[in-house]
């Protein structure tokens, strides 16, 4: 049951960037188990902040257009939302880069350690929890891709919309930007579902993972 805990959380722990191998390959399999749980949690604390602030930078964006609004306070309330969004972009965009290139380099050293087992028996297994592995990996890897491809055009819209209100911030101006206004809460809805699909995958791994506490 230890080493198969040991494979089972593996892939996991290197793909999301956690530790390193030698620690891994060290570790307790049921220690390991509560350790990869709490480092997901914590990935997947990240996606709700990120959802969060998307949710609140459209808010304040809204607001400037509803009626009788002070344009000029509710302007500086969307621009400091607007620069805690652009943090949490940049943070999703070195989160996914990171798993990526690690994942990339993790999976071609164990492709290889498998190949070198003598066993014929044993090599068939570990290429099976290989595959599941690798497929776990991939479909975090595939969404937290597709999140920070999606931020691209949202946080695009935000800045556009910045960058107009600066130069006229009036009735008028705020008028005309209506339907920018509204693309932009639609890209926030994209990116929204896409980071509610990393938590749900990320959920799906923790719950393997309880079975070896």
């Amino acid at each position: 049951m230890k080493n198969k805990t040991q494979q089972s959380t593996l892939a996991v722990i290197l793909a999301l960037g956690l530790v390193g191998a030698p620690a891994v390959f060290a570790a307790d399999g049921t220690a390991q188990a509560v350790v990869v749980k709490e480092k997901i949690q914590n990935l997947r604390t990240e996606c709700a902040q990120v959802r969060h602030q998307v949710s609140v930078t459209v808010e304040e964006l809204s607001r400037l257009a509803a009626p009788n609004v002070e344009l000029r306070p509710q302007f500086e309330k969307f621009k400091a939302e607007l620069t805690k969004m652009e943090d949490k972009a940049l943070k999703v965009r070195d989160r996914a880069d990171s798993m990526k290139s690690k994942g990339h380099e993790f999976f071609s050293d164990w492709e290889l350690q498998v190949k070198s087992i003598q066993n014929e028996d044993i090599r068939k297994a570990a290429e099976k929890r290989l595959a599941k592995r690798k497929k776990s990996y991939e479909k975090i890897l595939s969404v937290m891709q597709e999140a920070k491809a999606e931020l691209v055009p949202f946080m695009s819209d935000l800045k556009d919309l910045k960058k107009l209100f600066e130069s006229e911030l009036t009735a008028a101006s705020v008028a005309s930007a209506k339907s920018l206004i509204r693309q932009a809460s639609w890209h926030g809805n994209d990116v929204t579902e896409t980071l509610q699909d990393v938590e749900k995958e990320l959920d799906r791994v923790a719950a393997e993972l309880a079975k070896y506490e």
